[in-house]
């Protein structure tokens, strides 16, 4: 999320231990996003904001960021990221917004990353992970937004997958993500813990 933060911002109970595991990865997922996005907001953060200062304090994460470009036959030069440290952060905030939508708490290993399209560069998405996003009429379902241009997300019914639940994140115009999610058991409910608050897409200072 960016500052100032919004009024729904959303945040759901989660143990601090649990909290900061991901931080580093999300630092991370962070400077990839800048190195394949046009979103001006993005870009401020490489030339002079929180990812600028990261990798100045940082040399290995420079160099991880470095040799994710890999040169391509067409002459082109591309990036390939750390997906299994990517697809924790998603997979991580899905569980956020799958026990702020229905209440109640689901083992993470029950959410699964299956991908991750850039569009505003190269358009990726694939045609059927598109058409989820719209109704037969060919109207767009509605999404949830958090942040205009920053982050939302939708939960629609994966004809694919036999109706099962995906999940889809829109996240500073530049990628979306899709994961698996669970249907919910409200047998399943959400206890009560007096743990501290997990700022969903926490932005890396």
């Amino acid at each position: 999320m960016e500052k100032p933060f919004p009024d729904n911002l959303y945040t759901v109970n989660s143990c601090a231990k649990c909290n900061q595991s991901f931080s580093i990865d999300e630092e991370y997922f962070l400077n990839i996003l800048v190195e394949i996005s046009l979103n001006p907001v993005l870009l401020i953060k490489k030339e002079s904001g929180n990812v600028y200062r990261a990798r100045q304090r940082s040399s290995k994460l420079r160099e991880r960021i470095t040799n994710s470009f890999v040169d391509g036959k067409d002459g082109r030069r591309y990036i390939q990221p750390e997906y299994e440290r990517i697809n924790k952060v998603i997979e991580k905030n899905a569980l956020g917004l799958y026990m702020k939508k229905y209440n109640f708490r689901m083992p993470l290993r029950e959410f699964k990353c299956t991908g991750i399209f850039p569009y505003n560069i190269d358009e990726m998405r694939p045609a059927d992970v598109f058409m989820l996003t719209y109704r037969g009429n060919f109207l767009p379902k509605k999404w949830t937004v958090i942040q205009p241009d920053v982050f939302a997300f939708i939960v629609v019914r994966d004809w694919r997958r036999g109706n099962k639940l995906t999940m889809i994140f829109i996240i500073h115009n530049t990628v979306w993500c899709t994961i698996n999610v669970p249907y919910p058991h409200y047998r399943k409910r959400k206890g009560n813990s007096n743990w501290d608050q997990l700022t969903l897409f926490d932005s890396v200072e």
